[in-house]
């Protein structure tokens, strides 16, 4: 498992080209945003090779300012070692990514590192309406449709 911190700039984001199959997290960091404006630390745990478009089109929706930590973690027994790896980086919360295979909204690993970061004070957003199940606070996205679920 490793774990890598950047802080991305809209240049950057210029520079990296996103793939067309990238989710849609505009929506997702609007309401972000307007429910909490002051938290611009993301933490994120996916697969990083798989999800790299992902975890860019993550950094160009939130904007210049934000800080996003990324735990690469590749099985899903790392979920307790990678959510004690954000608390300890203190992401203001979780930004679940749709289609990593161990970590996506509703696998039971994503669930772990939930209900971890949870216990810790980190809350997790997702971008399906399965995410609420697994104890995320607020869902939208190309899952839900554009609705925000709560």
């Amino acid at each position: 498992m490793n774990r890598f911190s950047t802080s991305l700039s809209v240049a950057a984001l210029a520079l990296a080209g996103l793939a067309l199959s990238a989710e849609d997290f505009q929506p997702l960091m609007k309401a972000t945003q307007a429910t909490w404006p002051e938290k611009r630390h993301i933490g994120v745990i996916c697969n990083y090779q798989a999800n790299q478009s992902q975890v860019w089109a993550l950094a160009k929706a939130a904007g210049e300012g934000a800080h996003i930590t990324v735990v690469d973690t590749r099985t899903a027994d790392q979920s307790s070692a990678a959510a004690y790896l954000l608390a300890n980086q203190k992401a203001d919360y979780l930004v679940l990514m749709p289609g990593d295979r161990n970590f996506r909204d509703g696998s039971f690993a994503a669930t772990v590192a939930v209900s971890r970061l949870a216990s810790r004070g980190v809350p997790a957003i997702g971008t399906t309406p399965v995410a609420l199940k697994q104890g995320a606070v607020f869902s939208v996205g190309d899952g839900t449709e554009g609705q925000i679920l709560v």
